[in-house]
């Protein structure tokens, strides 16, 4: 095992970085979309490792339909306070 490249690590740490900031954010339209990009950063990290069904499966399944789901669901909750 080699030493990993300058690119692997940045990955690794923008992933880290994301994955808190999804976490910690209070706007929840904010912090989902920093899950739907730690999500891709990932799918490019799988592929990058040999994984291509992972990372499809990273892509189209967490960065897509999970981060539209999440988004319906906060714009559904918000309409539903603006209306009480």
């Amino acid at each position: 095992m080699g030493a990993i490249p300058i690119l692997e690590w940045a990955a690794l740490v923008l992933v880290l970085v994301l994955a808190v900031l999804a976490v910690h954010l209070r706007d929840l339209l904010k912090g989902a979309l920093a899950l739907a990009v730690m999500s891709a950063v990932l799918a490019a990290m799988f592929f990058h490792w040999g994984a291509p069904w992972a990372a499809m499966f990273e892509l189209s399944v967490c960065a897509g339909f999970i981060t539209v789901l999440f988004l319906a669901v906060i714009a559904l909750t918000e309409a539903r306070e603006q209306d009480e």
